[in-house]
């Protein structure tokens, strides 16, 4: 890689380009693995070649989420594209690929079929605001890249999400299919982010813990809408059409495993309101953990009742799962059971024996063959 003896900026300049001139790029730093060859610039506009890169970003690297995103809201330039000229007029993508093939794929969609993508979106996409390379750095798009994916957009926080996708909600009438759409979310997603915030809300403002909880616990909430947790749901009694937990017992328990209060020392005229959780002894150390409750409330109640007392969720998940594991050895090693078993199996076979094995020669031999094998058992444990 040569030095670079300019700032960047100075070799970017700014254009609008057409989006059939700009080429994704097969040598993405993305795709690079040990047994990665790369593609020569003279094969960059290679049907095949473009072919094969967009199924592959397709593929492997969620682009479905933009297309989704996309076909909602158009192509948005709020980040511009970096390209380079690699042959006249022709400009292959150093950063923004995803976003570009995305756009590509609505377009070819809209080909197939106008029917299928609304013009206004199609005229978004005519025109690609860039900002052309036009520097000699022959590695300039992991440059680009590293800058952007390294360095990074600093991540919003789950919470702000999750606000930001309510209030599109409440404020344009849009229902869990139509914002999802919008962030690249299933309807499921969406209703995951958008109940978890209503949860959250109720711990915030009508709970015992209205002092304690913030948003970095905004994840436990949303967790409790994954679809591992439904027992957990069904314990704490949501209620879809009002948006609320409804066992307000259970839900406050739920929150002091979260925020547990230290009351053992306090002197008996202390105030108990004046108590504080304190979320670094949090009982529930990843808002994954809901679902080893979810495992305990579904399957092993009394290992359930053994958290709420010890406080223990490692200690409880490991003694329901040793249980489980300790029945299905028990089932498995009793062979009077499998006896039993094998007999009625036997019985139930014998007794649907099909009708086109007694037409047929030779299954009715082997059948026969089999039945006098059995009945020479048969008559050997009834002598015994």
């Amino acid at each position: 890689m040569t030095e670079n003896t300019y700032p960047i900026f100075q070799e970017l300049t700014s254009n609008d380009l057409l989006l059939d001139n700009i080429f994704l790029d097969p040598n993405n730093p993305r795709f690079i693995n040990m047994s990665w060859d790369e593609v020569p610039v003279e094969k960059y506009n290679d049907e095949s070649i473009q072919k094969e890169v967009k199924h592959k970003l397709i593929t492997e690297f969620a682009v479905n989420k933009l297309i989704s995103n996309m076909e909602v809201n158009g192509y948005l330039p709020i980040d511009r594209v970096i390209v380079k000229e690699f042959s006249e007029n022709q400009y292959v993508v150093l950063e923004g690929n995803r976003r570009i093939c995305a756009a590509k794929e609505l377009q070819d969609k809209w080909k197939k079929n106008n029917g299928l993508v609304d013009d206004d979106i199609i005229s978004s996409l005519s025109l690609i605001p860039c900002l052309i390379y036009t520097g000699s750095d022959s590695e300039a798009s992991w440059i680009f890249q590293g800058l952007r994916h390294i360095m990074g957009v600093q991540e919003w926080s789950s919470f702000n999400k999750a606000k930001l996708l309510v209030n599109l909600m409440d404020e344009e009438g849009l229902n869990l299919t139509q914002v999802g759409k919008r962030f690249g979310l299933s309807a499921f997603g969406a209703g995951q982010w958008a109940r978890g915030y209503y949860a959250f809300k109720q711990a915030k403002n009508e709970s015992d813990y209205t002092r304690e909880v913030d948003e970095k616990a905004y994840p436990y909430f949303q967790e409790i809408f994954s679809r591992s947790n439904a027992p957990l749901r069904e314990w704490l009694e949501w209620n879809e059409n009002e948006k609320k937990l409804e066992n307000e017992l259970n839900f406050n328990e739920l929150l002091s495993w979260l925020y547990p209060r230290d009351d053992e020392d306090l002197e008996d005229d202390f105030d108990e309101s004046d108590i504080l959780g304190d979320w670094r002894k949090r009982k529930l150390k990843s808002s994954r953990d809901t679902r080893n409750l979810s495992y305990l409330l579904r399957n092993s109640s009394n290992d359930f009742e053994y958290f709420r007392t010890e406080g223990d969720l490692e200690k409880a998940y490991s003694k329901a799962l040793q249980s489980k594991y300790e029945a299905e050895s028990k089932k498995k090693s009793n062979p009077v059971d499998d006896v039993y078993n094998s007999l009625d199996s036997c019985l139930k076979s014998l007794d649907n024996v099909p009708f086109k094995m007694l037409k047929d020669e030779y299954q009715k031999d082997k059948l026969y063959s089999k039945l006098k094998s059995l009945k020479t058992l048969v008559d050997d444990l009834l002598e015994s």
